[in-house]
Parts: C-alpha cells; structure tokens; sequence
C-alpha cells in the first residue's frame, strides 16, 4: 500500500508538471506576436523601416566625396569668375561698353555693398560690389549690351533697370547691379 501510496503521489506529480507545462505553452501560444503571423507580420514591418532608413541615407552615402568636390568647384569658380582686382571689374565693363556701342555719360559708379541694413555678407571670401551706370545707345545697342552683361564670363547681377527717356531710336537707361571682387 505504501507503494501504491508513492506511485500515486509521483503520479499527481507529473501530472501537475505537465499541466502547468500544457498552461505554459497554451498562455505562449494565445501571448500576442508569438503565433508564426504575427512574427512574420512583425519581421516585414523591420524589414519596411529598414529600407526606409536607407532611402533617407541613401543622399548621405559618399557625402565626404561630395564635399571635397564642391569645394574644389567652388574654388574654380572663384578663380574663374570672381575678379581678384577692382581694376579687372572696371576694365571689363569699359570693355562691354566699347564692344556694345553703347555709351556711359554718366560714368560707371562703384560701391562697397554690405548688403540689407547692413546685413553681414553671406559669401565667404568675396566682398559684394554695387555698380550703377546709365547707358545710351540705339535700343538694340543697349538690348545687347544687357545681354552680354548677363551672360558675361565675370558674375554681374543685375537688380534693376529704369529707363530714363527714348527719343529717335535712342533709349537711355539707369542699370544697377551687383558684382563680386574675390578677397586675397
């Protein structure tokens, strides 16, 4: 009887282990994210945020390359582009006038821009120059002068033009613009 007894008790035992065993993979099973579904629903949903992620790295990628060219395109730019001398400013656009026929009475005025309420310069290692000036000539004359100022080798913006009188063919007009003399 007492056999029977420690047969009985190692019975209810096992049969307690296995149950809470059977409790324990039932509760894993129903546990959220667990069933084969849900963690393949959950290895897309890494998988969509990781090539997110890339996307947005993807303009980053080889940024220090980058970098280092487009200071070097800038520097040629400079060089190219951005007079070093006032003097090669003032040369040059006698020289568009000479070629252009057209004529400047007035002069060309120079200055020293320092931007909006003297705002700081935002380029580095140029100083802005304001140039003013009024040029005469037959309209075609000073269309062309406009013309091969806009698209001259050196940077000339212009920020405004008023025309001051047109009489016979002849147009005189007021130009502003702007220029850059490059700092050594």
């Amino acid at each position: 009887m007492e056999y029977l007894a420690k047969v009985k008790t190692k019975f209810i035992l096992i049969l307690a282990v296995l149950g809470a065993l059977d409790l324990v993979l039932i509760v894993y099973l129903l546990w959220p994210g667990s069933s084969p579904s849900a963690k393949v629903a959950k290895e897309q949903a890494l998988q969509q945020q990781v090539d997110t992620l890339n996307r947005e790295v993807a303009p980053l990628q080889g940024i220090d390359k980058k970098l280092a060219d487009t200071r070097v395109d800038v520097k040629k730019f400079y060089e190219q582009r951005i007079p070093s001398q006032f003097s090669q400013i003032s040369q040059h656009l006698e020289k568009l006038v000479r070629e252009t026929g057209v004529t400047a009475l007035q002069g060309i005025h120079y200055g020293q821009d320092t931007g909006d309420k003297g705002a700081k310069n935002e380029l580095p290692d140029v100083q802005r120059i304001s140039i003013e000036t009024t040029v005469t000539g037959e309209y075609a004359k000073v269309a062309r002068f406009i013309n091969a100022l806009e698209q001259d080798k050196i940077v000339f913006i212009i920020t405004q033009i008023n025309l001051n009188g047109s009489e016979g063919g002849i147009v005189s007009l007021q130009i502003k613009c702007e220029t850059f003399l490059r700092e050594t």
